[in-house]
């Protein structure tokens, strides 16, 4: 991995959530922390958050190595405008889009999601050199796996789907969006091809930096669906609708390797945050029907997304 040279010796991460994955975020910026050689500033794109929030985050981050603790409350009406799925209905994830506009300070950033162990030093990544690429990360599970899918290629207008990205982990050139108007395009490109992007931000962000990607190497951003085993040297991405703090994840994942090396890591971590002792809320298996309802009752813009998909292929069909 080739470094660049001249930058200061800190890392500036950047992170988006809503109140809902809040202890994924304590446990990506603890994890983080814990393996970094240099100082760490997180930069914060919340929604909903309390002074309670930002106190319980500050403090499970209190570390040798923290520096800052910086945070920005997006409104809903910034990202209103966006496709939610059934897979992510949260439309957290377009804050991304919006980084190099709340953050103006910042030339580079390492953007983590929330639902990440980080086993390794992500100074690393903060000083790569992009060699005049936007971003760098690390090529999706589902290349990774051999699995053809040509029809995605066809979906997202790409050359070559074998490049498709995760954007679990990235580093993002900041000075490269605002020079290149990044945040106006990939907006637009996002209402224009709403019934396109059946994996949101990721796949607008696949269509805007096609070529200009510096693919990592994947243990940067590992699926637990590959069961990395040890974990030590490795962004381990817990991807997925359920999560270790929902009350369905214990049950979803039966293998012994996601109870002994997943769930009793990510909670390891947890127990030294400020949310020590934090569990599932599941009395008599309650949370988990609640959390299975939950994940069935469909959002408004999700019902007129899909009406209007439908009436789409009808004409095309009728035409």
């Amino acid at each position: 991995m080739r470094l660049e040279q001249g930058f200061s010796m800190t890392i500036d991460v950047v992170m988006c959530s809503d109140r809902k994955a809040l202890l994924g975020m304590a446990v990506s910026g603890r994890s983080a922390l814990e393996h970094a050689s240099e100082t760490v500033n997180f930069w914060i794109v919340g929604q909903d958050f309390t002074s309670e929030d930002k106190k319980m985050l500050r403090t499970s981050w209190e570390h040798a190595h923290l520096g800052s603790v910086s945070f920005v409350d997006i409104s809903s009406a910034a990202i209103e405008g966006f496709r939610s799925t059934a897979y992510l209905k949260s439309k957290m994830t377009y804050a991304r889009y919006f980084i190099a506009d709340f953050f103006p300070d910042i030339s580079r950033c390492v953007y983590l999601d929330v639902d990440l162990l980080v086993m390794r030093d992500v100074a690393e990544l903060m000083h790569l050199d992009l060699g005049g690429n936007a971003v760098a990360a690390c090529r999706d599970i589902a290349v990774r796996s051999g699995k053809a899918r040509p029809d995605i290629a066809r979906r997202l207008g790409l050359k070559d789907y074998g490049d498709y990205f995760n954007s679990g982990v990235m580093l993002m050139d900041l000075a490269f969006w605002r020079a290149n108007g990044i945040t106006k395009r990939i907006v637009d490109l996002s209402i224009e091809k709403e019934d396109s992007l059946d994996s949101q931000d990721q796949d607008a962000l696949n269509i805007t930096f096609e070529g200009k990607v510096h693919f990592l190497d994947t243990s940067w951003n590992t699926s637990q669906y590959e069961k990395p085993d040890p974990i030590e040297g490795k962004i381990v991405h817990l991807v997925g609708p359920v999560k270790p703090w929902n009350a369905r994840y214990q049950k979803k994942f039966v293998e012994p390797y996601y109870r002994d090396v997943i769930y009793d890591r990510f909670f390891d971590v947890v127990d030294r945050t400020a949310f020590r002792g934090t569990r599932p809320w599941n009395p008599l298996r309650l949370g988990e029907m609640v959390e299975y309802c939950d994940s069935k009752i469909p959002t408004l813009d999700m019902v007129a997304g899909k009406l209007r998909r439908l009436s789409k292929r009808g004409g095309d069909r009728a035409a």
